[in-house]
């Protein structure tokens, strides 16, 4: 409990405080993370997941990619989703850089959110970068049709990042420059095992914040982080929560 309010009073006191947040954090949501033992990645090939591959086999694609994509429609936010809105509304944090796809940041009310591998109910043209959200394409999707643009009739592609596809320049930009100036960073249910997002710690780190990790199991920051609060993100987060209302 006395890291639990050390913890708070790190967040009460900060100045930049940023969140960066993994799959871990939406399990709570009923959304699986895609490492581990029951994650994506041991159900669904990942080679399908490139733009390589959805460039030559759109169709094939969309017939498996719609298991991942469609259930974030109707995900609800968890717990921790929630706190960090509530952060964010109290000044403390200042953003939050999430390598999610659900959107869920968003629906629970956090307003600077930085998706640094797209969006995963919104869909893009390629060719005229007409975009749209996704459940207005529900029915085409489940009858295993491809998607195509309302304009030019291109086909279209999840605005999340596939395997081979560059970040979004602008917002992986702006998640640097928040690692870089943050002056404590809470990093939670992330494997740290993708790049370029599993080195944001490790320059906040190395600029002088403090690094708070909130975990199920060990990372690769564990051994340079300040503090390592090992359990559901839920549980952790609202006791954080509660403690810096306490103060």
């Amino acid at each position: 409990m006395d890291e639990i309010k050390n913890v708070a009073k790190i967040l009460k006191n900060s100045k930049q405080a940023v969140a960066l947040t993994g799959s871990g954090i939406s399990t709570g949501s009923g959304i699986p993370t895609f490492r581990g033992k029951d994650g994506l990645w041991n159900k669904y090939d990942p080679e399908k997941f490139t733009m390589e591959y959805f460039m030559k086999n759109p169709k094939d694609f969309w017939s498996t990619a719609k298991n991942l994509f469609l259930p974030l429609i109707n995900a609800f936010p968890s717990k921790s989703h929630y706190v960090l809105a509530e952060l964010e509304e109290m000044g403390i944090i200042k953003a939050v850089i999430t390598q999610n796809i659900d959107g869920l940041h968003q629906k629970a009310g956090s307003k600077n959110v930085l998706e640094i591998h797209g969006n995963g109910k919104k869909l893009k043209c390629l060719l005229c970068g007409e975009e749209y959200e996704i459940e207005n394409f529900i029915d085409e999707i489940n009858k295993n049709n491809v998607p195509l643009c309302k304009k030019c009739h291109s086909i279209l592609k999840p605005d999340a990042v596939l395997f081979g596809e560059l970040l979004p320049k602008k917002t992986y930009l702006n998640s640097i420059y928040y690692s870089y100036t943050a002056d404590v960073m809470l990093v939670i249910g992330t494997s740290l095992l993708v790049e370029p997002a599993a080195s944001l710690p490790f320059s906040a780190k190395e600029n002088g914040a403090k690094i708070i990790t909130i975990n199920l199991e060990k990372t690769p920051l564990d051994d340079l982080a300040d503090y390592i609060l090992k359990g559901y993100s839920d549980e952790i987060l609202d006791k954080i929560l509660n403690e810096i209302k306490n103060l």
